[in-house]
Order: C-alpha cells, then structure tokens, then sequence
C-alpha cells in the first residue's frame, strides 16, 4: 500500500516538472498586489508589478469561493512607478462579504502562476456578529439597478428581504450575507425608499435609498426693477424627488451662494449691483447644471406697478385718471402705459407714453356705466416688458339722454294697427328709463296729442281715420331727458288675399331673402316677419336694411320652428312705408301637431268615402303636402292611397266586401306623417237592396222548395198516390148469393140514371165507372121501357148473377154491372148517364145492411178452379161491387142523394168496411216512413 503511494508521488511530481519547464515557469508571477477598496463607489482597485502586459483576473467571494470575476486584460504600468494598476466596479457592496483576488500575467504562449490570494474583509468575518445592511442612505438617479445585501446577527435565521414592501427573490453570498438586486428603480417618496431584512420572529435590520433626477433648471434671465439692483429669476425643472437636505440642489450666482433662491416654478435671487454678465450653477448627488445671462440694465426695466390710482373728473362720456410711481427714478424714464377698462358687456385697452406719466384722460365712454381699470407700464425705450398691474379701480359715469328707439308700425287691419319700439339696451339707455313718451298727429290736424307710458310697455294701439294717413313718434325718457323722437307714418294694409304670397323656405332655421330695388327706397327697407294669422297683440320683429343692400338673413333667435311666418318687404322714404314684396314660410317645417279634423266615412254600396278637413294652421307646423290613407290591418298598416294635392280631402275606396274596416287619415310635411285620425265603418248592405233582397230571397227560396218538393213528389208519385188516394176495397156482404136469377127493380137515384152496359169480354183498360154522355144515354135507352106517367124515377134494373161459365154470360154481364172496380168475375159495366129526377130512390138490403166484398158465395157445385183465377186476374183492378135489396121504405133512402155520383157506391150511404183478414194486410208503417225509405 506505501508502495502505491510513493509511485502517485513520484508521478505527480513529474507531472509538475513537465509543466514548469512547458508553461508558466517561463512568465514571472506578477508581484507585490495591493487592494484598495472605495466602500462608497463600490470599487475595488488592484495594483501590482509586473513585465507583461496581459494578465488573467480573477475575483471570488472568499468563503464560498465563488468565482464573481474571470476577465483577461491589458494593463500599461505607469511612466512613472511602473506600477500597472486597474479598478474594479463590484454590483454588490464590497461590506456585504470577503473579497479575494489573484493575478496571473499571460502571453501569446504561455501563462505564469498565480499570484498569491489577496483579501479584503467584509463585515460577514465572525469578528462582526450584528446584523448589516448595505448600502446605506445612498441616492442614485432613476432607473438605475442595485444591489442590497444582509448581514444575518450570529445565531439568527433569515427569512427575507422587503423592498417597497415587496418580497425580493435573495441569493447566499456567504454563511451570513444574503443580496437582492433591484431593477429599474422608480423615483423615491419625500421620505426615500425603504430595503427591510428580516428573520422568522422580527426585523434585524434595514436600509434607506434615495432615487431621484439630477436638477434640469434652465432659463436665466436677470432684470432691474428699481434701475440699480438685478434680480435674476429662472425656471425649476423636473422634480429632483431628493428633499432631504444634504440632497437638495444648491445655488450659485456669480460664484456666490445664493440663499435667497424661494422655491416654486420660477426661483429667484436678487443681486445689488448690476453687473451685465450673470452665471447661475445648480448642483445635487446626481449631476450640476450651469446657466448664463448677459444684458445691459437699460434692457432689462421692469417698472413696478403704479399706486394710488384714483379719478379726477368723471363725466357721461369721459373721465381723468392719475397715479403715483414708488421709484422716484421713475419720473425721468419714457414709458409707455396701458390701460385696461371693464364694464358691462364692454372691454377695451388703451395706450398712453410720455416720460414719468402719472395721469390719463379716458375718452369715449358710456354714460350711466361701472368701469373697472387698471394701469401697467413698461420703457418705452428698448422696450423689454409691461410692469406689475395696478390694483383695479372702479369709477361710473353720469347719465345722458337716451339714444333714439327704433320704432315700426305694424297694421293688422285696414284702420287698425298698433306702433312698435324696440327696448333699448343699457349701453343705448344712458341711464334708467322711467318711460316713453307716444305722440300720433294726422295731415289735418297740426297737432300732436302725446301719451305716457310705462318703461315695460313697447307697443301702443292706433285707429286709423279715412281721411288721411296718422304719424306717430316715440322718445325714450330716463332722468337726464328725453331723447330724439322717432316717427313712423303708417303704410297702407295690404291683406295676404291682395296679394301673390310667394311660399318660403328655411334653411338651417334661417330665411334667406332677396329683393329686386326700389327706386323708391330713400331711406332703405323694412324686413317685417310675424306668426301667420296672428290677431291682437303679436310678436311682431322687424330689421331695418340700408338702400344699398338687396339681401337680408333672419336669424334663428328670432324664430320659431313649426310656427308659420308672414315676411314682408317694405320701401321706406319720405312718406308711408310701402310693401315691396311678401312670402310665407317655416324657418323649420316640423310634423303637425295635431290629425285631420272632421273625418267622416260614408258607404255608397260597395264604395266608402272618406272626407276631412285640414287642422288649424297653428297645429300644421309646415306645408301640408298632401295626405296618406292607411286600412288597419291586425298589427300593420296597409297604405290605401297617397294623394300628393292637399286640396284634395276626400277619397273613395272601391270595391269593398261587406265587413268591418278602420281607416287612418294621416297628413305629412316635409317632416313626416302625423299620428292620424282613425274612423272605423260596418259594411251594410243598404236599404233599398235590403227590401230587394228580402223580396227576392224568400220567393228564391220558396221557388226552389216547389221545385224539390215536385221532384219528389214526380219520383214518389206511385207512394203518394196510396197514402192520399188508397184503393178502396170491394164491398163483402155475407149471406147466400146463390139464389136464383131474377131482375131486381132499384129505384133509381133522382140525381142519376145508371145504364147497364153488356160487354161479352172485359175491357182491362176500362179502371172504373165512366159517365156516359147524355146523346149516348138517349140512344142505349131506346130499347128499355120507361113509364113515362108514373111520377115516380124510372127504377134501375139491377141483376144478381152468380159467377158461372160462359153460358150465362148474358146474366153475368147484368149482374157486373154495378161495379167494376171490385176485380169479380162479370163483365158487366155500371155507367152514371146523368141526373134523371130530384126525387131520390128507395131501397132497402135484404141483408140489413151494405158490406163491401170481394168475391160472390160460389155454388159449391161448381167448380172453384175458374172463378179463383178469375178472381187472381181481376185484383188488380178490384173495385166496388154494391149488392143488397133495395127496400123502397127505408129511412135511408131519403140520404140516397148525397152518395149518388160518387165513385164508392151506387145508392149506398154507409161507409166502406175495411177488408177481411183475407186480404193482403197492408204496411204498418207510415207514410213517412215510407217516404223517407224511398220505397213507392
């Protein structure tokens, strides 16, 4: 193990042969380094000795040992110790730690060993155990960076450090010292900047910077105001933001201390003598500033401000003025003064020189009127500045006469009119009105009857005689007189209907007007504007124009908008003024104030006519352009029509269907639509048509049921005829009609005469009884015989045949006879021939009464196959069959002629028994019924 030891030694040591006979060994090691600290500066400065020229540096904080400067450079020693010397600027303050530097010197090829390490102590060394903050009170311009260290107490911990109260981040430099660095500092408070280090349970200590500007005054100028001393002011510039003491700027003038320098915007120091050249330096921490002046005192007079300024006279238009000057010097220099004078609504300034001048005469004023003044003055040679203003004084003038009115005669009739003056103002009052004196005279009398009126009255009413024209005068009265009467003649009155009233327009609230000349306008033009249609007292305005002038503008402080004017031009000359020209117009059209009036709707059939009336003209405020017609729909407004001719009131809508409508009538300027007028119509259908239509519609409707009813009735006719008209069943009459042939004798009906016609064969298209004619009846009954003496009627033969065969066809036929529509088996037809005798038959049923039937008793001997087809065919046309004995004394024989001619019976009163449970049973349902079920 020793072996290996002393082999790494031996090695080692070879190593360093060979880099000494190699390297460094052939540079000398600087020598004899010295350091030398400037705490303040924060500088460290080396010095040493040495050949060379180029050496290496290398600067650490000693107990670390970290490196905080590695730098080569080139140092010329000195010509006269041969030292070679440098500086270096340390960010940090050189207390906050231990410093130690070496030095090598170096060449192109080779570098020597390093010099011993050289120390300074910083106060972290355990001989110092308080707590340190560095660095201390110092003032540095804004915008600077810094560096602030801490110094920990021995046996304390650090938590932190505070600037502005702001934690900063820290770096360990030793085993004590901690630093921050700050960047651009801004500008420091009254009291400087606070840097606070701190440990877990209190503050150990603190330190205070003073950031600020280095002084930026400028401007010196230097100044006599009493022609023998110097005042030398100048202005202060930016805030140095240093106020303690020992950081403030000081002052030097001329090399002495000037003490009387009070602060401001403006500094200055007075000097006694005046000494032309003039050399200001103003110094702090931070930097100096040097300023210069030169003049000759004759350049530099600034008079000081005259006393004692009082008035010597004062009257209506002109006042004296003298002062005293505080400099007796003052009384040889030419000057040149200004005074300023102030009174209401006027200002002026004013101009006097001499040399030494004390007093003013101030021409030109206004009578009855305050005035403030105030002097200044300055050397009129060389002239450098106005001096110090003297105090304000005020003086008023006396009253005068008043200036003349402006007066004008407005008619408003042909004999009716009323005369008006313009107030005066106070600088043309010359002093409080007390009032106005009117006076009027006519051509025939020469004499004016005057009238007083109180200061608040401008106008007075005049009547007009036939006979001549009425002059009238107005003067202005205050305490100190009355002024010039002005007279006025009054013009004849033209009314708008006389005349071409031209429409006028505004422009930016103004009318401009123009005018051809007159030649009669000796003594200029009259502009007069007046609301339109004013009555009684109006705000009448009127301007006087020169006779050169051909143009006049009425300004907006004048005017209303939405107010409709009359403007009227007249010629003034020796006599009545004269209209020239005339117009109407709206400085500003706006849109009416108030809706058409008046609306009403009117309905012409299907037609509706609006008509309306125009609002007041007070309510227009502008030309009315027309109108527009709108139908309210809903939530919308559908535009009707837009008549562009405000002539035109009224409008017809065409064409409407029967409903409810509501139009709006709205009129329009050139401003815009008002809010409308709203009228609301039923639509109806009118009288006239109502009777037509309550005529027409019910025969329409009573024409149209026929019709229906008729189709039914054509499509039903078979249905209708059963349920008004039904069949009548046969007559069925019990007993035994199979008793032998034999004639019965009927008394026939006094009404009728009843032939039995034979047929060998039925007629099917025969449905019933038939009326035979009387030339037929005459002929059929020539062959029976006919009592003709007997007063009783001819009887009818009736004969009762029972259905057999064809060999008793002769009697078959007979017995048929009496019905035709039973449907039985003979062939017989009954026929009314017509009315034979008024006295009736009489008869009487063997079988007690009539019976309707369908078919005879049948001999049972014969057979029954026949009469039942017979019967089958014939019930179609089943009629009535009357059989019964006829007993002459019946008591209903006398009723027998009521029921002849009737096709149910012959001789028969009684009335139809319904049929037997034999025949066909007929429909329980009723008629209705059936109608409905469409069945016939």
């Amino acid at each position: 193990m020793q072996g290996w030891v002393i082999l790494a030694l031996l090695l080692s040591l070879g190593v360093l042969h060979s880099r000494g006979q190699n390297g460094p060994s052939e540079l000398a090691v600087p020598h004899s380094l010295t350091l030398q600290p400037d705490l303040p500066a924060q500088t460290l400065s080396l010095t040493w000795q040495s050949d060379s020229s180029l050496f290496d540096i290398e600067i650490f904080h000693t107990e670390l040992m970290n490196v905080v400067l590695n730098e080569t450079v080139a140092v010329t020693a000195g010509p006269v110790t041969g030292q070679r010397g440098w500086t270096w600027r340390s960010p940090s303050p050189l207390e906050c730690t231990s410093h130690s530097v070496q030095i090598r010197a170096r060449n192109q090829q080779s570098v020597s060993q390093w010099s011993p390490l050289q120390t300074i102590p910083g106060s972290d060394i355990p001989e110092k155990s308080e707590s340190y903050m560095y660095p201390q009170d110092k003032v540095v311009p804004v915008g600077s960076n810094m560096t602030f260290c801490c110094i920990v107490k021995e046996k304390y911990n650090f938590k932190e450090i505070m600037y502005k109260g702001q934690t900063m981040n820290a770096t360990r430099l030793s085993r004590r010292a901690y630093a921050i660095t700050v960047t651009n500092q801004p500008a420091s408070d009254n009291t400087g900047t606070n840097v606070v280090c701190c440990s877990p349970m209190f503050t150990l200590t603190g330190a205070v910077v003073f950031v600020g500007y280095p002084p930026g005054d400028e401007g010196l100028v230097c100044e006599t105001r009493d022609l023998a001393s110097a005042e030398c002011s100048w202005k202060k510039g930016r805030d140095t933001h240093l106020r303690r003491k020992i950081n403030r700027t000081n002052y030097t003038l001329n090399g002495r201390d000037c003490l009387e320098a009070n602060e401001g915007k403006t500094w200055m120091c007075n000097w006694k003598v005046w000494e032309e050249n003039w050399t200001l330096v103003a110094r702090n921490p931070l930097g100096t500033v040097r300023l210069t002046d030169s003049a000759q005192l004759a350049d530099r007079v600034h008079l000081l401000a005259p006393a004692n300024v009082t008035a010597v006279e004062v009257e209506a238009w002109n006042a004296t003025l003298k002062w005293s000057w505080p400099v007796a010097a003052y009384k040889k220099l030419e000057m040149i003064c200004q005074l300023k004078l102030i009174g209401h609504e006027l200002s002026s300034t004013r101009n006097y020189s001499g040399t030494g001048l004390s007093s003013v005469m101030l021409e030109d004023l206004w009578p009855d009127v305050d005035y403030t003044v105030t002097v200044r003055c300055g050397s009129k040679h060389a002239f450098w500045k106005s001096g110090d203003e003297s105090a304000p004084y005020s003086i008023h003038t006396k009253m005068d006469r008043p200036d003349a009115l402006d007066v004008w005669l407005w008619m408003d009739s042909s004999n009716t009119g009323r005369v008006f003056w313009k107030p005066l103002s106070e600088r043309e009052s010359h002093g409080a009105l007390v009032g106005y004196k009117v006076s009027q005279s006519s051509a025939e009398e020469d004499m004016w009857t005057p009238v007083s009126l109180p200061p608040e009255r401008l106008n007075y009413p005049i009547i007009l005689n036939n006979s001549s024209d009425i002059t009238v005068a107005v003067a202005a009265q205050n305490p100190a007189g009355l002024s010039q009467p002005s007279a006025v003649t009054t013009p004849a009155y033209r009314a708008d209907s006389q005349l071409s009233v031209s429409e006028l327009l505004g422009t930016h609230g103004t009318f401009e007007l123009s005018w051809q000349p007159n030649a009669n306008a000796s003594r200029g033009y009259v502009v007069e504007w007046v609301p339109t249609g004013c009555r009684g007292l109006c705000p009448v305005n009127w301007e006087k124009v020169p006779e050169s002038d051909r143009s006049f503008t009425v300004k907006p402080d004048s005017l209303e908008g939405g107010v409709r004017y009359t403007v009227s031009v007249y010629v003034l000359s020796a006599g009545a003024a004269s209209l020239l020209q005339r117009w109407q117009g709206y400085s500003q059209e706006m849109i009416p104030a108030q809706s058409v009036v008046e609306l009403s709707v009117n309905q012409t059939g299907s037609d509706v006519l609006l008509s309306w009336k125009a609002s007041a003209m007070e309510h227009q405020r502008g030309f009315i352009r027309g109108y527009t017609i709108y139908l309210a729909n809903a939530a919308r407004l559908d535009l009707v029509a837009n008549i562009s001719d405000p002539e035109v009131r009224s409008y017809r809508v065409k064409g409407l269907p029967l409903s409810s409508y509501k139009f709006i009538v709205k009129a329009y300027t050139s401003a815009g639509e008002d809010m409308g007028l709203t009228v609301a119509i039923k639509m109806e259908i009118e009288t006239a048509e109502m009777l037509f239509v309550g005529i027409l519609v019910p025969l329409a409707a009573m024409f149209c049921c026929l019709i229906l009813i008729s189709i039914c009735c054509y499509k039903k006719r078979e249905w209708v005829k059963k349920a008004f008209y039904p069949e009548i069943p046969g007559p069925k009459v019990p007993g035994d009609w199979s008793s032998p042939q034999g004639p019965l004798d009927v008394k026939p009906s006094p009404h009728s005469l009843v032939h039995i016609v034979e047929s060998p064969e039925w007629d099917f298209s025969k449905k019933g009884l038939v009326p035979v004619p009387e030339e037929e009846e005459e002929f059929e009954n020539d062959n029976i015989e006919v009592d003709t003496d007997s007063d009783e009627p001819a009887l009818l033969r009736y004969y009762n045949h029972v259905v057999g065969d064809g060999s008793h066809s002769n009697h078959v036929s007979d017995s048929s006879g009496s019905s035709t529509a039973s449907g039985g088996s003979t062939q017989t037809e009954v026929t009314y021939t017509g009315i034979q005798s008024p006295s009736s038959s009489q008869g009487v049923c063997d079988g007690g009464g009539y019976r309707p039937q369908m078919q005879s008793a049948a001999d049972p001997a014969e057979p029954q196959g026949e009469f039942e087809a017979d019967f089958q065919d014939d019930s179609l046309n089943t009629g009535y069959k009357p059989q019964c004995s006829w007993q002459l004394d019946s008591p209903e024989a006398e009723n027998l002629s009521g029921s002849l001619g009737s096709p149910t019976s012959v001789t028969s009163s009684q009335f139809l028994l319904p049929e037997s449970s034999e025949e066909k049973p007929q429909s329980s349902n009723t008629w209705f019924h059936s109608f409905l079920s469409g069945k016939s």
